[in-house]
């Protein structure tokens, strides 16, 4: 298990909240963004961290409509 930040970005840049969640691998981590998207629909994406290295962004699907 790897250790993985997820930062919800809102549309102003501002990041009200973040979750620290253990995952198996990276395909773990993105199936945990879309969960937290789901979950905090003011969220435009989730930036995926592993420790102090950021691994990718997972966009809503509003974004991804843009």
């Amino acid at each position: 298990m790897q250790v993985f930040t997820f930062f919800c970005v809102e549309s102003d840049g501002s990041v009200p909240r973040f979750d620290v969640t253990p995952c198996a691998d990276d395909s773990a981590a993105r199936a945990r963004a879309f969960e937290l998207l789901d979950m905090h629909h003011r969220c435009d994406f989730v930036e995926v961290w592993r420790g102090a290295k950021r691994v990718f962004d997972v966009f809503g699907q509003h974004q991804a409509a843009a």
